[in-house]
């Protein structure tokens, strides 16, 4: 009885130091929070009414507005072009993560730290919100921070007002802003606006003939003279 009573307690001894350093790591990872960027301040890209916000991270100043000031075609035109569905694109907050650590790390630790970043902020704003921060905060070109800037910016509209081949053309500037860029490079636009159009009536969010029609059309940016910045 004696042996069995030791021999339980050095197991149980081992199981500690196993387990103590595992939930260290996964308290690291999950809860703590104190040497990340803070996340908090992302409920201002989740407004309850349209303002001006600025962060250090981005580009320039964004005007934020809701969730119900982007509209229909912008929203399906955004899920279009940057899709998030598993397996085949980042998620959402994986997104929102990459956009807050703009300070200088290594590529381990900032993988990481986007990990664990992405895994708080799904843990605390709702898919609606998550939406309404990334289009905020989504870098379109110079000057064009948020979909609102760019919707005034490309076609001196709100972003709730675009038409479906306008708000094809802002999402499809996502991936590659300074490549599509609608002013200098119009042909990759158009293209590429085509491709959203076209990715719109393959899931259903645009009648195939609707898509016919809208991908004849031209870009209709309004003119600028130049674009700062690139």
């Amino acid at each position: 009885m004696a042996n069995m009573g030791l021999l339980r307690k050095v197991s149980l001894s081992i199981a500690a130091l196993i387990l103590l350093p595992i939930a260290g790591v996964c308290g690291w990872l999950f809860i703590y929070t104190g040497d990340l960027p803070d996340f908090d301040h992302l409920s201002q890209f989740a407004p309850n009414a349209q303002s001006v916000v600025l962060d250090s991270c981005l580009a320039g100043p964004s005007t934020v507005v809701t969730f119900n000031r982007i509209g229909k075609p912008l929203r399906d035109a955004l899920a279009t072009a940057e899709p998030t569905r598993p397996f085949q694109a980042a998620s959402l907050p994986d997104r929102i993560a990459v956009t807050l650590l703009c300070k200088r790390e290594s590529e381990g630790k900032r993988h990481l730290n986007e990990f664990r970043l992405s895994w708080h902020i799904r843990m605390y704003f709702s898919e609606q919100q998550l939406f309404t921060i990334y289009a905020n905060r989504a870098y379109f070109g110079p000057g064009a921070i948020g979909v609102e800037n760019a919707s005034r910016q490309f076609f001196d509209k709100d972003a709730d007002a675009l038409s479906t081949e306008e708000a094809a053309m802002i999402a499809g500037l996502i991936r590659a802003p300074a490549f599509y860029s609608p002013y200098k490079y119009p042909e990759r636009a158009l293209e590429r606006r085509n491709k959203v159009l076209e990715g719109m009536a393959a899931q259903g969010k645009l009648s195939a003939f609707e898509a016919a029609r809208v991908e004849a059309t031209p870009l209709g940016v309004v003119a600028r003279t130049s674009e700062k910045g690139e």
